[in-house]
């Protein structure tokens, strides 16, 4: 009996969903696709017509998680109100998912802190190359914010003339960029080590970035 495409569909997500878990608790080079396949309750032979090795199933990870998974916290930025009040609020809302959010947690284990073993180098420039695009996009994301190019600046002298621009866009941005990798890093490790998932957590890295 031929599988339907709702059934292929649902074999490729769950293939894609243990595979986060396996490649961010075990690394991507001690990842087997056998083990992706059991994690999974399904054969090795499904993994193979849907992905034709760890590779691609490695980039089919990313790609299928990288907007769903992080959309929601970005989209704190792009709220309206006080230009320093949303990045407070995108700050805390990153440390709340790494605490309690395991997709999250994972995806970004395995992008910041994927391992790469001598038995697949075409899967170390795919891999970085997945990374570099998804920093690269947050960077853009982040000097824009603070370049003052989205709207929503809200309303009182706050919001006027404290935050709306960075001194220096660039530098806050490659700023805020380290303290999110460098926090996914340590929730990679243990998730108690992260600062508070409050303002005082949020304190040093906000006051770099804004005037």
């Amino acid at each position: 009996m031929r599988r339907t495409a709702e059934e292929a569909a649902q074999t490729k997500a769950a293939l894609l969903e243990a595979a986060l878990f396996q490649f961010a608790e075990h690394g991507v080079a001690a990842t087997k696709l056998a083990d992706v396949a059991q994690r999974a309750g399904l054969t090795r032979g499904a993994v193979y017509h849907h992905f034709t090795d760890k590779t691609a199933l490695y980039a089919a990870v990313i790609a299928n998680s990288w907007d769903s998974v992080t959309a929601p916290v970005w989209a704190v930025l792009d709220s309206d109100g006080p230009v320093e009040d949303r990045l407070r609020e995108f700050l805390v809302a990153w440390l709340r998912r790494l605490r309690e959010d395991r997709h999250f947690r994972a995806l970004l284990t395995i992008t910041l802190n994927a391992s790469y073993g001598p038995d697949q180098p075409e899967g170390i420039s795919d891999g970085r190359a997945s990374k570099s695009y998804g920093l690269a996009d947050w960077l853009q994301r982040l000097e824009t914010f603070l370049a003052g190019k989205r709207g929503g600046g809200g309303s009182g002298d706050g919001a006027g003339r404290r935050g709306t621009h960075a001194d220096d866009p660039s530098g806050a941005a490659a700023g805020i960029l380290a303290w999110l990798c460098g926090t996914a890093l340590l929730a990679a490790t243990d998730p108690d080590l992260l600062p508070p998932s409050d303002a005082s957590g949020v304190a040093l890295p906000l006051r770099g970035a804004l005037p």
